[in-house]
């Protein structure tokens, strides 16, 4: 099969084209987000990717001072029994004023709340 002179320029162009789109391609996929930005409450922000995981690690928390017993038990290492616990404590103290307090549960100790520590937030 021969090519006449027009149709080599015809697929040296097509083959130029198909690398380089495919090498920008490759280039715009491979370089990382910097920074994301993010809307919340109407106010735009740039934020980096450590700080969107802080704030995503924050929201995540459950606060023992307004969850209910369904959601406490959410935190790893707390079941049924413990978080009903925590809300009676909550119920009967008017709430929790340091995640220390929770040592005042029966069945939180040191070692429970070291645990269970990175999971909570007293709002």
């Amino acid at each position: 099969m021969r090519l006449t002179f027009h149709e080599k320029i015809v697929l040296v162009f097509l083959s130029v084209s198909l690398i380089t789109g495919a090498a920008a391609l490759h280039a715009r996929h491979s370089r990382p987000f910097r920074e994301i930005t993010v809307i919340e409450n109407g106010i735009k922000e740039e934020l980096t990717l450590k700080q969107v995981k802080e704030r995503l690690d924050e929201a995540r928390k459950v606060d023992i001072n307004v969850s209910t017993s369904e959601e406490i038990t959410a935190i790893p290492g707390i079941g049924e029994v413990l978080a009903g616990r925590i809300v009676e404590y909550r119920n009967a103290h008017g709430g929790f004023s340091a995640i220390e307090d929770l040592l005042n549960v029966k069945g939180v100790g040191e070692k429970k709340l070291e645990k269970i520590r990175e999971h909570i937030k007293i709002g």
